[in-house]
Order: structure tokens, then sequence, then C-alpha cells
């Protein structure tokens, strides 16, 4: 891509990339085939997009007051902040990264304690009463029209990291108009009881659950959706907002819907990105051999996109088959060495192998990277696919076992809290056999009548979520409009094309949503598979620069780093990506030499 624009990027929290990955849970025959994802990515910008039915959508998002024929639901005046029972304070405690990566040093945190039962259906020790939320909250920086709150899927996705990262890839109306609110969910991250389970027993394990149990305590029988609903009223009511403006992603479409349903007089207005089946938690709802979902499989129409738009450019795999490179790598990974990387993994087994392509079909922002290391596979060198392997460029040094504790405390809250919304569906229960009894689980989606309508968003090749869910989540909400993005990868908002940034921002300000069904083409004004492909696989951008500039960093000073990547970044895909990966090439080398005597 070699336009100048830039496309979707992830958040950086920290030093380390939160992408989203995904690892299926299916080394032994008890562990359900859960997909575990994390719906915390970020964006970048990019020219605006057009479309049948969508309003005012075209050039570069900048401040715009509600239009002359808007029907906005709330006013157009400043909100004064209302009283609010949270004390906010500093975020060191919970480990906020530097002002200067997370953009601001505006960030706030607190914690809320909640009732651990809110239904009062179970049994509670006198000790083990409250939960305590970790929140953390960035005020409007302008005219201030109310909050938004923000939760990123999972389940089992902390809160706190993703809203950090996520905020500044938001447009300056929203920062201005919005306190951006978003917290960890019960059992997640900095909130208190944690669920904790034995590293010692992996997911999978026959024991896993009940080894959690064991270890996470009362908590295990208050995990289900419907008691994050319930803290999210509480932390509406403790921010003395009115209505509530949520946000939600993934697992969190189900979090929103099931709040719009319990409290539709406290909605204000809702955006649910990467829509679920809406029969999920229903006998009838999608599954996977037995074992209950939040959504159809949408990892072979994903590939089958990426291997089309692979096969139609110049600069992905040049005239070879996608399909018939994946296939035969598939057959011969495990056989072929890594002589140019340092870390680990030494070799690929077929499985890793696996995760690493359905890593990028979640987040088509490393297709780059991922064309150069099936090239070089396919030659007989897979140092770049065990650089990829080790995770996103950036987030694991070389060495590194390829999980970090966030990714096992993650993963671990992921099965804890499938167990609680879907224990009774299992077929058989063994894998939850051991999970309390939640007495409120995950329910189907069902019609809510709100204020504003709801805005859903789905995308076409959602391997996770895919994009047809979400015509038929906005129906079964019935008072809801959907629009869909023809990109791949999981979740749309935002980054990726102002078609997506513009309704949502449309939604929160108040102003006119598009027309439902309204879709959103996967990159601005390019319709043409060969036009696509050659931006999606090409180096030589903004953001390989801005990649390689990171690398450059951990090792230069600042001026020297940026003139090392704008060189660098001349050079060819494969060199670029090479560089970017850390794979030690000759032509890598060379042109890191040639770098520096320029430099």
């Amino acid at each position: 891509m070699r336009n100048g624009s830039t496309r979707r990027r992830r958040i950086l929290i920290g030093s380390a990339v939160a992408a989203c990955f995904v690892v299926v849970a299916a080394a032994c025959s008890a562990s359900p085939p859960v997909a575990v994802e994390r719906s915390d990515r970020s964006a970048g910008e990019l020219t605006a997009d057009t479309g049948p039915g969508l309003p005012d959508v075209g050039g570069e998002r900048s401040p715009t007051p509600a239009s002359d024929d808007a029907e906005p639901t709330q006013d157009d005046v400043v909100v004064e902040p209302p009283e609010s029972s949270i004390a906010w304070s500093g975020c060191a405690e919970f480990g906020i990264p530097d002002p200067d990566v997370v953009g601001t040093s505006g960030w706030e945190c607190a914690t809320l304690a909640v009732p651990m039962d809110p239904f009062a259906q179970g049994e509670v020790p006198d000790d083990a009463a409250h939960v305590d939320l970790a929140l953390t909250r960035h005020p409007a920086t302008g005219d201030r029209r109310g909050a938004i709150l923000v939760n990123p899927g999972g389940p089992g996705g902390g809160g706190l990291e993703t809203v950090w990262g996520l905020r500044n890839e938001l447009s300056i109306d929203l920062l201005r108009g919005f306190d951006l609110v978003s917290w960890d969910p019960r059992g997640v991250g900095e909130s208190s009881p944690a669920i904790d389970c034995d590293d010692a027993v992996p997911p999978g394990d026959g024991d896993f659950i009940a080894r959690c149990v064991d270890l996470t305590g009362p908590l295990s029988a208050f995990l289900a959706a419907p008691y994050s609903v319930a803290d999210m009223e509480e932390i509406r009511s403790a921010l003395g907002e009115e209505r509530l403006n949520y946000l939600g992603y993934s697992y969190g479409t189900v979090l929103g819907s099931s709040y719009a349903a319990e409290y539709p007089d406290r909605v204000g207005s809702f955006v649910l990105d990467g829509a679920t089946d809406p029969k999920i938690g229903a006998a009838d709802g999608p599954s996977d051999d037995g074992f209950p979902s939040l959504a159809d499989d949408g990892f072979p129409a994903a590939q089958l996109r990426f291997e089309e738009l692979c096969n139609a450019t110049e600069r992905c795999l040049f005239s070879l088959d996608a399909g018939t490179v994946i296939d035969d790598l598939e057959t011969r990974i495990q056989f072929l060495p890594t002589p140019n990387f340092a870390g680990e993994p030494e070799t690929l087994s077929p499985g890793r192998f696996t995760e690493v392509l359905d890593a990028a079909l979640t987040y088509a922002g490393d297709w780059e990277l991922v064309a150069t290391a099936l090239s070089d596979a396919d030659q007989g060198d897979a140092s770049a696919l065990a650089s990829l392997a080790a995770g996103p460029p950036g987030s694991i040094e070389p060495g590194d076992d390829g999980e970090s504790e966030g990714e096992s405390d993650f993963a671990e809250a992921n099965f804890m809290i499938y167990c609680a919304d879907f224990a009774p569906l299992l077929d058989p229960q063994t894998f939850c056999d051991a999970m309390p009894d939640n007495a409120r689980r995950v329910a189907s989606v069902s019609p809510v009548d709100v204020e504003r309508e709801i805005l859903v968003i789905g995308t076409e090749f959602d391997p996770l979520t895919p994009g047809y869910h979400a015509p038929e989540f906005a129906a079964a909400l019935d008072d809801a409009t959907y629009i869909i993005w023809e990109g791949v990868g999981h979740t749309a908002f935002p980054g990726w094309t102002p078609c997506i940034d513009d309704a949502v921002d449309a939604q929160f300000l108040g102003n006119q949503l598009p027309t439902g069904g309204t879709s959103c083409s996967f990159l601005f004004g390019i319709e043409d598979d060969e036009r696509l492909g050659d931006e999606l696989f090409g180096q030589g951008d903004i953001e390989s620069e801005a990649l390689l500039g990171g690398r450059f960093l951990t090792e230069f000073g600042e001026a020297e780093a940026a003139c090392l990547a704008g060189q660098v970044n001349l050079e060819s895909d494969q060199v670029i990506s090479h560089v970017i990966l850390d794979v030690t090439s000759d032509a890598a080398e060379e042109a890191l030499a040639a770098a520096a005597d320029s430099c």
C-alpha cells in the first residue's frame, strides 16, 4: 500500500501489541472448540467511503455539527458532568502505560463495589458480598455531551487496556463530546476477586475447570452474562448518567442487547460491532459438535476471501495459487527449517501454522507480513512464519514462549465465563461439569423498545462473528438498524473506512444514520480485487514505516530510528517484512547496513 494512507492498526499497550488472537482449545477431547478472541484492536485513518443510503460521508473526518435534517435524540447543548459516586484518581495502580504510549496523561481510574449476586438468587458468604470493578475514564476534552461505556468482548477481555489504546483512534468529535469509560468485567484483569486457575493444569485438561472453580471461589457462581449486565447498570448509576451510551464488541454485543432488554428506559446511543448469532444461549442456537458457540464458524469463508485477494495481485505469492501453497505447507511445515529467526519456535507444527493463518484472518493489517512468510516457506524457509508464530510484531521478544501472562489470564477467564453461560447446553457436559450453577445465564436476543434505535455492525468475512449475523441480530432486536463492512477481520470500528467510522460518530452524536443494510467497501474507493490486493499485501506505506520505526526505537534514538525506517521502507516487500519480523536474511542485513550508512 503505497498511496500514503494508513489502514487500521493495532492498539499499542505498553511495549506490546494488543491483537486479536485466536486460540482454539482443542488439545483434548474434553475441551470445547471455543474461539478465544479479543476485540481490542484499533485503527488508523482512511479517506471516506461512499455508498447508497449513507448521509454526508466524504472528505477527511473533522468536527462537524449536526446537519439540519438530522433527527437527534439528545440535545446539542453542553451536558455538565453529573454528580458521581466514583472517586477517580490516578491509574498507576492498574499499570497504565506511559503517557507517550497512550497519547495522554488524562486517564483516571477507580474501583466500584458492586453486589456479587445482584439478583439475590444464590448463596454468597458474608466476606464475599461484593465485587470490586476496576474502572477507567478519560473526560471529554470539549463541550461535553455525555459518556460512552466500552466493552471489548471475549468473554474475558479487559476493558482498561482496550480503551487506553482505543482513544487515540477516535474522532475529535467523540473525544471532545464524551467521557470515555471502560471496566475490567467481574473476574477479569484488575477487578477483584479475579478468576484464578492453576498454571499446572492446561486448558482442555479434564480437571481444568474444577481447579479454576476451587481457586476462584464463590465468584464462579456469578460470572454469566446477566451479572455483567447488572454491573453495567451499576456503573451507569455510579457515573450519574441518566442514560447509558455504549460501544460493545463481539461478546459485548450480547451484553449490550441484554442490557437493552433489561433496562430499555436507560438506553442512550448503542453501537454493537461484531454481532453474534441472536439465538445465542438457546437450545437451537449456534453450536459445534455439541458445544454451544457465540456464532457460526466464519473461518472458511474468511480464508477463501484471503486467498482470492492474494491470487488477484502479484504482490502476494506472485503467480502461485494461495490455496495450493497453504495446503502444501500444512503437510510439510513441520519439516521446514527457520535458519534466519533466533527465537522460538525453531520449527512449526501444523497446528501452530494454522494459528498463524487464523490470526491473519482476524486482522488484515498483517497480510503483507503473512504474504512474505508464505512465499519464503514455499521456498523452504519458515523463518518469517516462526516470527509470526512467536507473536505480532513488537508484542513478544524472541525467546519468549509465545504466550504472555495477559493472554493466559484471558484464556482462563474465557473458559470460565463460557461454562457459566453455556454449561446446561453442553452435550456431553463433561468439560463444564465442575462449574457451579449460575442462576442466570446468557439469553437469546429479544425485541426491545428504546429511544434511539441501536446500530449493529457486521463484517462480511469476520471469522468469529460472520457478517450475516448482523441483520439477524438487528431484526431480533427490532428497534435496530445494521450496516456491513465488506472486509476480512474481527469487528470493523474504528479505522478501516470512514463509511463505518462516520456512522458510529453519527450514532453517538445524534445525527442521521445510514439506511439499514448499507455496505461499506473493504478500502475506500477500491472495488477491483487486483487493486485491493495490491493495497493489502504491499509494503512501503506509512503503516510499514511506523512498524519499522517501532522496531528501531528499541535500539536507537527517535531521529535515527525515523531515518532508518524511512530508508528501509524503500526496499522490497520481502526485505521490509524481514526487518519488521527480525528475520536476519542476507537481503535484510544488507538493507540495514545500507540504511545505517545513509543515516
